[in-house]
């Protein structure tokens, strides 16, 4: 009964809230041609941005636990790209879609799904909430630099030269934005310098860029997922059943057990590889969907892959939740 009132919660609060977003876009996309395109620049440029570097300023882990959910993250990846390309080569996929399958399968829904799945399942431990909430934050930034680095070249590959492709995927500010936030972060940069600096040029930090960033940042998960529902409103879903039920069961099936297969590699356990698992059993990420609206890489088949994934995280994300619970 148990188990059925936590999929009960998570549907409600998880999926439902992203339900109406998507469903928010789509009637914009319906009524705007372009909304698709603008949202994602805005997303690419302005909003991803600031999010990252908000979130790696802020991060308050230690350095040891810092570095494992990094090289977890890395090896995920590395793993996840391996299996989707090998899929991808026996499928006969073009370079387009077989760049969209692969980013469908490494880049995992690491924010606006697992932070509020994260929240759920550790719910009944105020500390454990809070540190599985940091480390998925962590998280969501290393697939942050994934999408918007690794993804985004992957998708403009398959559009064009991969020298074209690394010199587009450069343009982009979110790597500067995270070089930023790692030099300022190592050099010990915080809230505390800026209020010794005085009241007059701390109420001016706090009051025209603390402030304002802070809400961009906020405004983040919404413009994604509306983005989502945009480019639904201009495409058909792909009549692919076999590649996408394949991209699915990569991400929702294959990606948890890599992820326990790596803590084990690595030597982690207790509650740091129940956190690390459960985050890489999330669906596909919204940006795979945003990096083939910019790279214009099979955009159709990364919003179905997205959506259908979305809605099967639903049902296996609980049984992840309860398998890590019993394994680890």
């Amino acid at each position: 009964m148990d188990y059925l009132v936590h999929l009960g919660r998570i549907a409600c609060t998880v999926i439902g809230p992203i339900a109406v977003l998507v469903g928010a876009g789509y009637v914009a996309g319906r009524r705007l041609p372009q909304a698709a395109e603008v949202l994602a620049k805005i997303l690419l440029y302005l909003l991803i941005p600031i999010y990252v570097f908000l979130n790696i300023l802020g991060s308050s882990l230690e350095e040891a636990e810092y570095g494992h959910i990094v090289l977890f993250s890395a090896l995920a990846l590395v793993v996840l790209l391996g299996l989707a390309w090998g899929v991808s080569r026996v499928r006969r996929h073009d370079p387009p879609l077989r760049g969209a399958f692969a980013n469908t399968a490494i880049l995992y829904n690491s924010a606006n799904f697992a932070i509020p799945v994260m929240a759920l399942a550790f719910s009944f431990d105020p500390v454990q909430e809070r540190y599985a909430v940091a480390v998925q934050i962590v998280v969501a930034a290393c697939q942050g630099m994934a999408a918007y680095t690794v993804g985004a070249l992957i998708a403009a590959a398959g559009s064009g030269p991969v020298g074209h492709a690394m010199g587009r995927v450069l343009r982009l500010p979110f790597i500067y934005a995270l070089l930023a936030a790692l030099v300022l972060k190592a050099v010990g940069a915080d809230a505390a310098m800026v209020e010794r600096a005085g009241p007059v040029v701390a109420q001016v930090a706090r009051s025209l860029v603390w402030r304002p960033a802070t809400l961009l940042a906020g405004a983040y998960v919404p413009v994604a997922l509306m983005t989502l529902g945009a480019q639904m409103a201009r495409v058909q879903l792909v009549r692919a059943p076999a590649d996408l039920a394949l991209s699915v069961v990569l991400r929702l099936v294959a990606g948890p057990l890599v992820g326990l297969a790596l803590v084990k590699v690595l030597g982690l356990d207790g509650l740091l590889a129940r956190i690390l698992v459960i985050g890489v059993a999330g669906p596909s990420a919204v940006a795979s969907a945003v990096v083939a609206i910019e790279f214009k890489n099979r955009p159709e088949f990364a919003a179905s892959a997205v959506l259908l994934s979305t809605l099967g995280a639903g049902l296996t994300v609980p049984i992840v939740i309860f398998l890590v619970q019993a394994l680890l």
